[in-house]
């Protein structure tokens, strides 16, 4: 299948791409990476008449070092997280979750806000955000505020915020334990194992997410 028809916008701002977020109303969507977003509109699961994507915007590019903790802009690519001197001193759970995401092709193109604005809870950047006590920078018309990682996650596919938001970045403290970190996820139905060193034996941190616990009856 073929998407259906829709306009298409490639600001080059973020001021741009927030008047044409406000100005699209309810029937807009917008592209961040789009490797989510491209096989819902194929499949005409979605229909927007207007998609905005951000790929042109260089403000939302990008990983540094703020005080005490690090900021990776919304659009910076899940391969270009991986390779960061920074993201892979300060907080490798964020390099080691990032580099199970799909595979080479995705992670060229998938973004880091794209990813976390999507809030599939069968990802597992969101948990490795939230272990960190993370903060997502995001912004609208009437200015920007900063979100919790543990009140970003709302529901399954739904980020905070009901009025038209973007994603600018994310922050993530730089502490000394966050040197150690292990990422453990189901593939199918074989155990992926991922380690750097040893999780602390005290005052480390966990977050799970798309887990769920039932009993099935048998006949």
């Amino acid at each position: 299948m073929i998407p259906a028809p829709f306009d298409y916008l490639a600001p080059r701002t973020l001021d741009e791409a927030l008047r044409a977020l406000a100005d699209g109303g309810e029937d807009v969507k917008v592209l961040a990476g789009g490797q989510s977003l491209l096989p819902v509109l194929r499949l005409r699961m979605a229909a927007p008449s207007l998609l905005i994507d951000l790929g042109h915007i260089d403000e939302l590019r990008g990983v540094r070092e703020d005080q005490d903790s690090l900021t990776i802009g919304a659009m910076t690519t899940h391969y270009d997280i991986v390779r960061d001197p920074l993201v892979d001193a300060h907080t490798q759970l964020i390099a080691l979750t990032t580099a199970t995401v799909a595979d080479a092709q995705i992670r060229h193109r998938g973004t880091f806000g794209g990813s976390l604005a999507h809030a599939d809870p069968a990802g597992d950047l969101g948990a490795a955000v939230t272990a960190l006590d993370g903060e997502m920078m995001i912004v609208g018309m009437d200015g920007e505020r900063t979100v919790l990682a543990s009140e970003f996650f709302v529901d399954l596919f739904t980020a905070a915020g009901d009025e038209p938001l973007l994603v600018d970045e994310a922050h993530h403290a730089t502490i000394e334990s966050q040197r150690y970190a292990a990422v453990t996820g189901l593939a199918r139905r074989a155990l992926r194992r991922d380690r750097i060193g040893q999780l602390p034996q005290r005052g480390g941190r966990r977050a799970r997410c798309g887990l769920a616990s039932g009993r099935r009856d048998r006949r």
